[in-house]
């Protein structure tokens, strides 16, 4: 499958590369947009196109890959972009959003594009380079949406000789900063602190920075990713001048997330998730499968969608558009996007569909910080030598599969 992936991008690439002008589809008219609470006029579309495929030890694709993908999601009409510098891809969608611009494929006031900001990079003299690397990589000279990445500071990461060029080096590593700290995070064998966890620097002095930044028109609207309400309630008290525009953390029929939700509704704030489909990368083969639930499939089939996953697919981003939610879901497959992007078009859930979806949650994270750098983020447990969570449904979870907490 990942063969075929390759192949297949890397033709796209050279093909785009040579092909004559063209304008883009337009975005659809039934796409949801929405009005954020900074007061720009520009609107996101409630459905967008994840950019995640692997960090530093554990990329997927080859090079070239997202530059296709980006300039593939422009051209059937998606115009949002969930994109970060820790996915180390930055400058590749850049290629890709200039040569769009330059051959007239799109506008820039056409695309939205999202970064985030990185671990490494919390303290306030540290934001600003970590802005400026993602506007040389984008080739952009505003980001519509900056997000903090994780309410996690970690020790600095020098950019060395790659603050101004565009992309990173090989040398370059933040996800354990080992290369600083001189540790690899599986050689700690679960010792506490990590080296990597920078103790000196709080959420309030990052989102300071970053709001003075907003400030001065380099970003259009800021937000925060993965932080619960008690989080994200002690951020905005501590600024409430300034509130996020947008919250984005794991959210899918599994993984509902309803508390955060209704917190971000309260406080005009949009709330918007990823995994939306509760699969990707991050799964593990062994866990429970969104795609595949067997309530999910007979909705799809209700609504005349096609069996399988693609249905599935298309009453998830449904689902979380009804209830108020953005999505960016990552795809590498055209017909996938296409399906995307007529969110809104193909059906529309009633009550009964809803409910059914409600009794689905499980409080289920496919996304495990812990395995990262020791951080126990989320209220379900997960086992360490399985990668599974142990959830409270009908179905019970083998005794090898059963979390023993250490004495």
């Amino acid at each position: 499958m990942l063969a075929r992936h390759r192949t297949t991008l890397g033709q796209l690439a050279r093909n785009y590369c040579t092909a004559p002008s063209q304008k883009a589809a337009p975005q659809p008219d039934t796409l949801p947009t929405v009005q954020l609470n900074s007061g720009s006029p520009k609107r996101m579309p409630m459905i967008g196109c994840g950019t995640f495929t692997g960090t530093r030890k554990t990329q997927k694709v080859e090079e070239g890959a997202m530059k296709a993908n980006t300039l593939k999601w422009f051209s059937l009409g998606g115009r949002m972009l969930d994109a970060a510098q820790n996915y180390l891809n930055e400058a590749e969608i850049g290629e890709a959003i200039e040569e769009a611009i330059r051959t007239g494929l799109v506008t820039r006031d056409e695309i939205w594009v999202t970064s985030k900001l990185n671990n490494p990079y919390h303290r306030k003299e540290h934001v600003r380079p970590a802005l400026e690397k993602s506007l040389l990589d984008l080739g952009v000279d505003y980001i519509d949406l900056y997000l903090m990445h994780w309410p996690t500071a970690f020790v600095y990461v020098p950019f060395g000789e790659d603050k101004n060029k565009k992309g990173f080096s090989l040398d370059y590593e933040p996800d354990m900063c080992s290369k600083v700290t001189g540790v690899e995070w599986s050689e700690l064998n679960g010792r506490w602190p990590p080296p990597h966890l920078d103790y000196g620097v709080s959420i309030h002095e990052t989102w300071g920075a970053m709001v003075e930044l907003h400030k001065e028109g380099l970003i259009k609207n800021i937000g925060v990713c993965n932080t619960p309400v008690a989080l994200l309630h002690e951020l905005i008290a501590g600024s409430p001048e300034v509130k996020p525009a947008v919250v984005q953390h794991e959210a899918h029929p599994y993984c509902q997330q309803w508390g955060l939700l209704k917190y971000c509704q309260m406080n005009g704030i949009q709330f918007q998730g990823y995994s939306p489909l509760g699969y990707g990368f991050m799964a593990s083969a062994a866990e429970v499968s969104v795609l595949r639930n067997p309530h999910l499939e007979r909705i799809a089939a209700k609504h005349g969608l096609q069996p399988g996953p693609g249905g599935v697919a298309a009453v998830c981003l449904q689902w979380a558009t009804q209830r108020g939610s953005a999505a960016v879901p990552m795809t590498l497959h055209e017909n996938e996007m296409r399906s995307n992007l007529a969110t809104g078009s193909l059906l529309q859930l009633d009550d009964e569909d809803m409910k059914t979806i409600l009794l689905l949650d499980r409080n289920h994270h496919f996304l495990s910080p812990e395995d990262w750098y020791g951080l126990p983020y989320w209220s379900s447990v997960r086992q360490p030598s399985t990668g599974l969570n142990v959830m409270t449904d009908n179905q019970p979870v083998p005794p090898e599969q059963q979390f023993q907490p250490s004495a």
